[in-house]
């Protein structure tokens, strides 16, 4: 029944993601579709991987990534990020990884929104500005559920309502990602697969554009794993439906239990077939939290750091605060 089960979510998830991809247009759809601040990556951990994610999905930012990592979380985990990109644009995601002992599964909440400084209204008479402001942002917020049908094998999937404004005009919609997990159980190598954006389309201005329909696969392996040292390697292929596919590489190498019992990690990516983006690195810290005041088990605390170049347009940073207890 399980096998059936896994076959049956793995077929659903490639024909998904063959959908948008048909017909016989084979040429690419650069900028035809909308709501294309649900493409940006989430944490900083995963970013500087080279967004090489999918398959790694063992922290709160999977959510993102790839919900069907969720399942594999322990406990109670927070995710809190912030990332400035060119032009005075800012980027944030909150997400909250929880379970019930008396309900099946792992559930999360996430929240993020792209936003851009208030800009002055000028018209051809008045190129100084009217007095008056306008500004834009996107934002989106999801409920996620993800359950492990196996040791090894768990699926997932968030329900997102999303919302893009500018000045007066707005749009609203839903979208769903939806993921799976394999852990082969050798040598740390895992398999994960996911849709992300699937939903109809919204209109803007009289104005109806799809959605950005993202298929992507991916293989992560531990190289190295010992006592004090870890380094992982992941692998991914993206299949937009707006454009050419991608590849990104990462890794991450961690170093465990350095003295006073903290963990130290540098991390490397490249991502490959992209216009602009490009090279990626970042570090992070991990340390024992234990909270005062509060009726909690003694938590484990992240501080990580990204930066990704971005060719012509300069680089992004991007920062990330966990907390797992």
């Amino acid at each position: 029944m399980v096998k059936r089960t896994v076959v049956a979510v793995a077929a659903l998830l490639v024909l998904a993601a063959a959908a948008p991809a048909s017909g016989s247009d084979v040429f690419e759809k650069v900028g035809t579709v909308g709501a294309q601040f649900l493409k940006i990556g989430m944490g900083a951990r995963a970013t500087a991987m080279g967004e090489a994610f999918v398959p790694v999905a063992d922290d709160a930012s999977t959510i993102y990534w790839n919900p069907a990592g969720i399942a594999r979380i322990s406990g109670s985990e927070l995710t809190l990020n912030y990332g400035s990109w060119p032009a005075d644009i800012s980027h944030q995601f909150a997400g909250y990884v929880f379970s019930y002992a008396t309900i099946p599964g792992v559930f999360a909440f996430s929240i993020s929104a792209l936003q851009m400084a208030p800009m002055p209204v000028t018209t051809a008479h008045r190129p100084g500005g009217t007095g008056k402001h306008f500004d834009a942002g996107d934002m989106a917020l999801g409920l996620s559920y993800a359950r492990s049908l196996t040791d090894r094998f768990s699926f997932g999937g968030t329900l997102k309502w999303i919302h893009s404004g500018l000045a007066d005009e707005k749009a609203e919609g839903f979208v769903g990602d939806f993921g799976t997990l394999y852990d082969t159980g050798f040598r740390g190598v895992k398999i994960g697969m996911v849709v992300q954006s699937l939903g109809p389309g919204m209109t803007f201005v009289d104005q109806e554009f799809p959605m950005p329909v993202t298929f992507k696969f991916g293989v992560s392996s531990n190289i190295i794993d010992q006592q004090w040292h870890l380094l992982q390697g992941a692998f991914e292929f993206d299949h937009p439906s707006d454009g050419a596919e991608r590849v990104n590489l990462g890794a991450e190498y961690l170093l465990k239990q350095f003295e006073p019992k903290l963990a130290l990690a540098l991390r490397g990516g490249y991502r490959l077939n992209r216009d602009e983006e490009g090279l990626t690195f970042g570090f992070g810290v991990e340390f024992p939290f234990v909270p005062i005041g509060f009726e909690m088990k003694p938590s484990r605390c992240n501080v990580d750091y990204c930066y990704g170049d971005m060719g012509r347009l300069g680089g992004t940073h991007r920062v990330s605060l966990g907390l797992a207890y």
